[in-house]
């Protein structure tokens, strides 16, 4: 169980992961769950090495305290969970089974995904360009949930607002 701070949206750095699956290649996408912030990066299937490699790829040049929990669902993509952990200290939370909305956040944003890859679509690996400006797209539209800022805006702050560390990152 995720302890209160991770589970209430009340502390930044806590993560929602999935996988959408499409013809091709798949997508490992990431939701910080207080600013509704979307990463996403293609992988070759859904296998738990690309997934790795994806998290690690989303996650290291974050700050710790950016980066504190992740939560996955029972997927078998998931199996290596424990590699994040090690790598960069974040804790790890599984969803209940059949209890999508444990991470709704993730779920609303593979949802937008979808509009402009619907299921039966072909990825390719030359089309993260194409990824990243849907991204960008979907993290730039204003939320009335966040005060009407968008997700960049909000998890810009959010960077900006952490205690300095001459590690820091804070390039979205």
């Amino acid at each position: 169980h995720r302890p209160a701070c991770a589970s209430d949206r009340g502390e930044f750095g806590h993560w929602e992961a999935d996988s959408v699956i499409s013809v091709g290649c798949h997508l490992h996408t990431e939701v910080e769950r207080r600013t509704r912030y979307l990463k996403a990066r293609i992988i070759p299937d859904k296998g738990a090495a690309g997934t790795i490699v994806a998290q690690l790829g989303i996650f290291s040049p974050l700050p710790a305290p950016a980066r504190r929990s992740v939560t996955y669902d029972n997927g078998t993509e998931f199996a290596g969970h424990s590699t994040p952990v090690e790598a960069l200290g974040m804790l790890t939370y599984f969803a209940d089974p059949y209890s999508s909305w444990q991470r709704g956040s993730n779920e609303n944003r593979n949802g937008m995904l979808r509009r402009y890859l619907p299921k039966g679509g072909r990825i390719t690996p030359d089309m993260a360009d194409e990824l990243q400006a849907i991204v960008n797209e979907i993290n730039n539209r204003p939320m009335r949930l966040l005060g009407y800022q968008t997700p960049a805006e909000a998890y810009q702050q959010e960077l900006l607002n952490l205690p300095h560390q001459p590690q820091c990152c804070t390039s979205i």
